[in-house]
């Protein structure tokens, strides 16, 4: 019996007048290199999504607003979308252990690996 469908998830309301213009192209960028694809999980295409993010930015720390193109880049290509919270929570989830992520299926395996990396060195630095 297949699951049923997900509910889509209501968009945060609150946009940022100063940053919402580089987290749309963020996401967009990011969209354009890793997008949703049907078939995988909501895990595998959120770290997708993020990973590209970082690659893009250079960084997990994005700007303000950054959920909602997310979001709407995931209703728009037809995938499971989660919540805001459950957004961020991968998001922090991300840039805790990139490794967690590295035996999901369809996840970007080479930009994990690089990403632990670097975190690990910004950690090892500040230490």
């Amino acid at each position: 019996m297949e699951a049923p469908e997900r509910p889509t998830p209501e968009l945060p309301r609150l946009t940022y007048a100063r940053t919402q213009l580089l987290a749309d192209a963020l996401v967009e960028e990011a969209v354009a290199d890793l997008p949703p694809l049907p078939g995988l999980t909501m895990r595998a295409n959120v770290a997708r999504l993020l990973a590209a993010m970082y690659y893009v930015h250079g960084s997990v720390k994005f700007p303000r607003g950054w959920v909602r193109p997310a979001m709407r880049a995931f209703i728009d290509a037809g995938v499971d979308c989660s919540n805001a919270r459950c957004w961020h929570s991968y998001r922090s989830d991300v840039q805790d252990n990139p490794g967690q992520f590295l035996n999901t299926e369809g996840a970007p395996v080479e930009f994990l690996m690089q990403m632990e990396i670097d975190l690990l060195g910004d950690d090892a630095a500040s230490a």
